[in-house]
């Protein structure tokens, strides 16, 4: 948006926190342990660490659960995927965020139906969610909507100290949740 010092290069150097990632499941709940603040606005190659723990909890909580297949939609599943079992699943590294013992867990990551334009072809068909396995005619799109809800919520957080900030967005995901709760079965 122009104009939105949040949103502006300019803007965001002068902010601890310039944005958030969200995990949220197929039917658009938000996941516990699934939304962390990025520090550096939406440059992913050195913030992987910050998505990786974002994606740990609820996939941690899946597996635990019995879940061994897990879909991924994100607008640069592409590039975000790439090696994303050796940086999370590694039993050799210090902090392993997804222990699989036997390594019989499946993740699959596609690219969003609306991005898809955006990838060149050959991109867009080896992560296409029309060419994969148990998804049906997902979208991936459900986590978008959730930002069309929430992204007045900007103006009122930037300015605010970390534990309120916290307080706030938690109420409001929290609230997310109990309304989609509410209203699923219409």
């Amino acid at each position: 948006m122009a104009g939105d010092p949040g949103y502006s290069p300019e803007g965001t150097k002068a902010l601890d926190i310039s944005g958030v990632f969200s995990v949220s499941c197929r039917h658009v709940f938000i996941c516990p342990n699934g939304v962390v603040d990025l520090h550096k606005g939406e440059k992913y190659v050195r913030l992987y660490r910050y998505v990786d723990v974002c994606f740990a909890g609820p996939l941690n909580a899946s597996y635990s659960a019995g879940l061994r297949y897990f879909v991924i939609t994100y607008d640069i599943a592409c590039k975000y995927g790439v090696n994303f079992k050796s940086r999370c699943c590694n039993q050799d590294c210090k902090f392993v965020l997804i222990p699989t013992p036997n390594g019989n867990i499946n993740i699959v990551f596609c690219v969003n139906k609306f991005h898809q334009e955006s990838h060149d072809d050959d991109c867009a068909a080896k992560n296409a969610l029309d060419y994969t396995k148990y998804v049906g005619r997902t979208c991936g799109e459900g986590v978008e909507t959730v930002w069309a809800k929430m992204n007045w919520l900007r103006y009122s957080t930037r300015e605010m100290g970390i534990g309120a900030r916290i307080e706030t967005l938690s109420e409001h995901f929290n609230d997310w949740n109990w309304q989609k709760f509410l209203t699923i079965s219409e």
